[in-house]
């Protein structure tokens, strides 16, 4: 199976598939529509609007409380590139290629892909290992990038274990401090991403190990339940094994323990390195072992001093055996209980000596290596007795060490160990030793020192009380062990109670031990101490609470909803972050990965706080740029949230080329790409709802200038009544343009496009928002859609000139009758379109209006006629045809038919408040050219008059109701006058041959100059 981005950038070709847009030519104007040069047109938004709600007819509140329709923040540019990158860009390039690997991965196993449980646990299981090596890889990566850093920090480290105070939270070194002044202070990773790596590696790997033990096969599980029998000859490995078989808590803590004993191994310094310090403070040149050549010299030079051949006797000693400083007494002994027994000291060089054997075989023990190693080890200090004192668990020793179960011994040699830890030895390493063979706590903590130390030493002392508890159940001990009744042991299982709950106790104590808490709070941490726990459904619904929280702490989210709910813990700094992008991306991929294993996260009571982790880093891919991974994530979710993140995260993606790739990737993933188009729009008209129920639109949209009206003159049309900034668009209404502009991509939906856009001209024209409605009808013209989507519906693609006509019907259509079926589809899809291409026409009307407005205005302006009459008159002429054109539909049953009766009230209030206002502002216009072009124009106005008073007509009734009876009359008196007055100064017919076929003729308006001065008619 193709990885998911390797296959994405092959998606340029399926234009092909999808035709792209055309652009059309609304008018010769600044503001003309350009495609976007560049691949990407995402707008930069402080929050992009982004909403969730269940119920997609159930409206959701915006982002913020009191929504402002009338009071956005405008758009720099309706169609603005970004010249900056968001902050969010710098992390993703810092991690951008593991996060693409991580989609790749999860596109190949996505869980979604497969109903059978055995195929998706398996699925599942190899998501793990491949996001295990994705970790792995970006590790040593970075190692090698940081290889100076690293042998710095590590050299600062290793001066912790060099004195004998045990190690405190303030001698860690400080990454970040270790970095200033480091040449790789300049790169764009930092040993802080290193350790992060590290840690989510580690992670993986705890995950990779527990699942299979939590998630087994129906086949692992008939194969374990014939393990065999023990018996009083079996040998330790035989009843180790047996009690790993029979004890499903036993093997899992051994498994955690084996995956800290592997994290030290692969984490920690060299242990030859890590004593380094401490060998040269034992000053013995080349010699690295033989014991304590310091205090033996010593006590050698004391024996010569008092002539003695024989041990000499602590109680009798003189008083001059004291160490090199004179402060301490030493030891007359080289037996290794010298100090314990004699409460003597050694020679200041030998203690360090002691102190790295120690410290050594604390970390041989803690890294988990097998008798065999620990032996060779041991064996180059010469302290091979030291090898034979730490035995491990049974699987850590060879084959041919393995003796016979023996129940009474492994009890007494763990209470001695236990007893050593608590009174013998004066090194913290020597007791923590000891400690950890007897399963002790207390004597371990003092040299732990991260919360991988503190986990080991607990779970460490529960497997071994465990074991112990096994033994005697397998092979009861009649008689108690010799010397038990003056040693005790540390019974770690009684200590935790309930077994099952023992480590969700443990990592909530971490959380609180002051050595530990700021470690627990590490997001990797925090997660590592949940698998331990075995407690994740609690914790991953209680993550989306707090990310809730996060997310509606300033305002109400819609992608988050918000929930009365509180998170168990009131401090959010226990929670990862909504900002903390690269845990969310390794949280999300394990919530994704339990959910693939299905495991029970609560049902659907508990859903939608669940699913906040994903929608979380849904919204870092689309603030980092990541847009064409959105759509594998969003299919993870459930139910119709899935298309409600898709839309709200895509509404920013405007290249054409983009929404394809989008729109290929859905269909590839299973989601309906109709569903996804036909909800982008109502999932905004729900965020962004219109709460205004009134029409602001009637009685106040108004286009003529407020100033009187000089006499002679006629009213003038507002200069740029769309605004002076003809790009000034609201965010929210080219939010709205954009997704319908994602019909587009798609075949059918032929009615919901068209009702779609219909209630985007509304709500714009309600609130006279013109520049965006003039954006919709250039961005979705009606002659767009009907190109586009005919071809799905009818076979080939058409014009609503065609469809109108109808005249391609051949005789074999019209013989088996289909012509009458395509006729009739022809006519419900022009019906369908026709409120549409109605507002359409309405906003080309206005927009051709306002040019020859502004065009009046330049002229007026002019000192020189002469001058404009050359410059202008053409240009006002080629502006006056399209006016012309466009006004024709709104002369003749203009919204007087409505195919969606839900809107029928508002396309009604939309008529009165607009259709006056804008013949009325058509009348003045021909009124300017009858003035300055032609007669002709003023005819027109005539024939206008004629037109209203037809019986036919639905123009009357509307002025009639709207109050602008008196302004119409009034104005079409003020262009007969000056049709007149026109006609008396330049007698003559009009030289248009279609006028005059009409029969419109200047005779009827011939009278002479001397009696319209008898009338009182102003000449001007």
């Amino acid at each position: 199976m193709a990885p998911m981005m390797t296959r994405s950038n092959a998606l340029v070709s399926l234009s092909d598939d999808l035709p792209p847009p055309p652009q059309q030519r609304f008018r010769e104007a600044s503001w003309q529509f350009v495609a976007p040069q560049s691949r990407s047109d995402r707008e930069l938004s402080e929050e992009p609007p982004s909403s969730y709600d269940e119920d997609a007819d159930v409206g959701s509140r915006a982002e913020e409380e009191d929504y402002d329709y009338e009071n956005q923040p405008p758009l720099t540019s309706p169609d603005d590139h970004e010249d900056i990158l968001h902050p969010l860009r710098e992390a993703a390039n810092r991690v951008g290629r593991e996060v693409e690997r991580f989609a790749e991965v999860l596109d190949a196993y996505n869980p979604k892909r497969t109903i059978i449980d055995d195929e998706r646990r398996e699925m599942m299981f190899d998501l793990i290992e491949l996001y295990h090596g994705v970790a792995k890889d970006t590790v040593q990566r970075l190692e090698k990038s940081h290889a100076t850093e690293i042998r710095k920090v590590a050299r600062q480290s290793r001066k912790k274990v060099s004195s004998f105070a045990a190690p405190t939270t303030d001698d860690k070194m400080d990454v970040e401090d270790s970095e200033q002044g480091s040449p790789y202070s300049q790169q764009q990773t930092s040993l802080t991403d290193l350790e992060r790596w590290k840690q989510e590696e580690q992670t993986w790997d705890l995950l990779r190990r527990l699942v299979q033990l939590r998630f087994p096969s129906p086949d692992s599980v008939a194969t374990t339940a014939g393990h065999k029998r023990v018996h009083q000859y079996s040998t330790q490995r035989d009843i180790w094994e047996h009690f790993l078989e029979t004890d499903k808590l036993a093997l899992e803590r051994k498994t955690v323990l084996q995956w800290l004993e592997a994290t030290a191994e692969n984490n920690r310094e060299d242990i030859t390195e890590l004593v380094k310090d401490l060998q040269q403070n034992a000053d013995r040149g080349e010699i690295t072992a033989h014991g304590w050549i310091h205090t033996k010299a010593a006590i050698k030079k004391q024996k010569i001093h008092n002539s003695s051949s024989g041990p000499l006797d602590p109680t009798s000693a003189p008083r001059d055996l004291f160490n090199l400083a004179g402060t301490e007494p030493l030891v007359t002994q080289l037996d290794p209980d010298a100090t314990t027994r004699q409460r003597r000291r050694l020679e200041i060089q030998d203690e360090h000596f002691e102190r790295s054997i120690w410290l050594a075989c604390y970390e041989m023990l803690r890294r988990g290596w097998d008798s065999r190693r620990i032996r060779e080890t041991c064996e180059e200090y010469t302290e091979i007795w030291r090898a034979i004192s730490m035995s491990g668990f049974p699987d850590q020793t060879s084959q041919n060490e393995d003796i016979s179960g023996n129940a009474d011994a492994t009890a007494l040699w763990r209470r001695m160990c236990f007893t050593l830890a608590h009174n013998g030895g004066g090194d913290d390493y020597e007791r923590a030793v000891y400690g950890i063979l007897s399963g002790d706590i207390s004597s371990v903590e003092p040299v732990c020192d991260s919360w991988d130390d503190f986990v080991f030493a607990h779970y460490n002392a529960l497997l071994r009380a465990q074991f112990d508890s096994y033994l005697e159940q397998v092979q009861p001990r009649n008689n108690k062990p010799v010397g038990s009744s003056h040693t005790g042991v540390f019974d770690a299982v009684q200590f935790y109670g309930d077994p099952l709950s023992a480590g969700k106790r443990l990592v909530s104590h971490l959380q609180t031990h002051p050595r530990t808490s700021e470690e627990t709070v590490q997001p990797m941490k925090m997660l590592q101490g949940v698998l331990i726990a075995n407690d994740f459904s609690n914790f991953i619904y209680q993550q989306g609470l707090a990310l809730s929280k996060f997310a509606n702490a300033k305002g109400v989210s819609s992608l988050i909803p918000p929930n009365r709910n509180q998170p168990e813990n009131e401090d959010f700094t226990k929670y990862i972050a909504l900002d903390d992008h690269d845990s969310l991306r390794v949280l999300t991929h394990v919530l994704l990965i339990f959910m693939g294993l299905g495991l029970d996260l609560g049902g659907v009571f508990r859903e939608t706080e669940v699913e906040n982790v994903i929608v979380a880093y849904i919204s870092f891919l689309r603030l980092a740029g990541k847009e064409e991974l959105i759509p594998l994530y969003s299919s993870q979710l459930s139910g119709q949230r899935r298309y409600a993140i898709l839309c709200r995260n895509l509404i920013d993606v405007t290249d054409h080329e983009q929404r394809v790739t989008q729109i290929k990737l859905m269909r590839e993933l299973g989601l309906d790409v109709q569903e996804f188009v036909g909800l982008q729009a109502r999932f905004l008209l729900s965020d962004y709802e219109d709460t205004v129920s009134s029409f602001p639109a009637s009685g106040n949209f108004k286009l003529f200038d407020d100033s009187p009206v000089p006499k002679g003159t006629h009213r003038r049309v507002r200069k740029d009544f769309f605004g002076e900034d003809p790009d000034k668009i609201d965010r929210v209404d080219m939010l709205l343009i954009r997704s319908l502009e994602w019909y587009l991509l798609v075949d059918g939906l032929w009615k919901q496009t068209f009702t779609v856009g219909t209630m985007l001209y509304l709500r714009f024209f309600k609130h006279m928002h013109l520049n965006a409605a003039r954006k919709l009808a250039v961005r979705v013209s009606a002659a767009m859609i009907c190109q586009i989507k005919t071809r799905a519906i009818l076979g080939d693609s058409y014009d609503f000139e065609s469809l109108e006509l109808g005249d391609d019907e051949d005789l074999t259509e019209v013989l088996d009758g289909s012509a009458d079926q395509k006729r009739l589809l022809r006519k419900h899809l022009l019906d369908e379109a026709k409120n549409y291409r109605e507002l359409e026409n309405l906003i080309e009307c206005l927009d051709n209006i306002e040019t020859v407005a502004s065009m009046e205005c330049l002229i007026n302006e002019q000192s020189d006629v002469n001058t404009w009459q050359k410059s202008w008159r053409q240009q006002l002429a080629a502006a006056l045809k399209p006016t012309k054109f466009t006004v024709q539909p709104l002369l003749k049953g203009w919204l007087t038919t409505f195919q969606n009766e839900n809107l029928a009230a508002d396309l009604r209030r939309l008529r009165e408040a607009y259709l006056p206002e804008t013949l009325l502002a058509y009348i003045t216009t021909l009124q300017f050219a009858g003035q300055h072009l032609s007669r002709d124009f003023l005819l027109e106005c005539m024939d206008f008059a004629t037109m209203v008073a037809d019986e036919d007509s639905d123009l009357l009734s509307v002025f009639m109701s709207t109050g602008q009876m008196q302004e119409l009359v009034e104005t079409l008196a003020f262009s007969s006058k000056n049709l007149l007055l026109a006609t008396s100064q330049k007698p003559g017919s009009s030289k248009s041959k279609k006028l005059r076929m009409k029969g419109w003729t200047h005779d009827l308006w011939s009278v002479k100059k001397e009696d319209l001065n008898e009338r009182g008619i102003a000449e001007h």
